[in-house]
């Protein structure tokens, strides 16, 4: 009967280990599946182009000119359509990176109207022994751009604008 019972035992631990390898194994295979699609999705360094942008539709519209049959060229129409679909797509863009300029601008003089005022920030680089946020307060002594974000500065430290939780008179 014990020699029944170690037999199990051994058995038994044998499985767990089989498991346990297996497990491990099967950890290993999914991390080698993960780091190739993340190099798959690389290329050169860079993440590969998942949108296309102006250059892109100028690059296959030219391509697609340059290996058109001859005895059937694009029609008008077709080659019409897609300029004015260029065209729109680069209004877009120049659009976009205009708004986003003036958000940026708006936001840096709104900045403006905290100057001496009372604040409260909450800030990442102050915490506690438990690892709580700490609230910084203190009258904005200045409004600084460095790049495009705003900072107000503080007790003579510099805080994004974006951490400010109370702004009083």
């Amino acid at each position: 009967m014990e020699s029944i019972s170690n037999s199990l035992n051994t058995n038994s631990n044998d499985i767990m280990n089989q498991l346990a390898y297996q497990n491990h194994a099967e950890k290993l295979k999914t991390e080698r599946e993960i780091e190739f699609i993340n190099k798959s999705l690389k290329k050169d360094g860079k993440e590969q182009v998942k949108e296309l942008g102006k250059d892109e539709f100028l690059k296959l519209l030219i391509t697609e000119l340059q290996h058109q049959d001859p005895t059937n060229p694009m029609q008008d129409r077709e080659f019409i359509a897609q300029m004015a679909q260029f065209s729109s797509l680069e209004q877009m863009l120049n659009f976009n990176n205009n708004m986003s300029k003036l958000l940026d601008k708006v936001s840096f003089q709104s900045s403006f109207n905290l100057l001496g005022m009372n604040v409260e920030i909450e800030s990442a680089n102050n915490v506690d022994e438990n690892g709580n946020l700490m609230r910084v307060t203190g009258n904005v002594e200045a409004v600084i751009k460095n790049g495009a974000e705003s900072y107000v500065r503080i007790n003579g430290e510099d805080y994004p604008v974006s951490s400010i939780v109370k702004v009083s008179h």
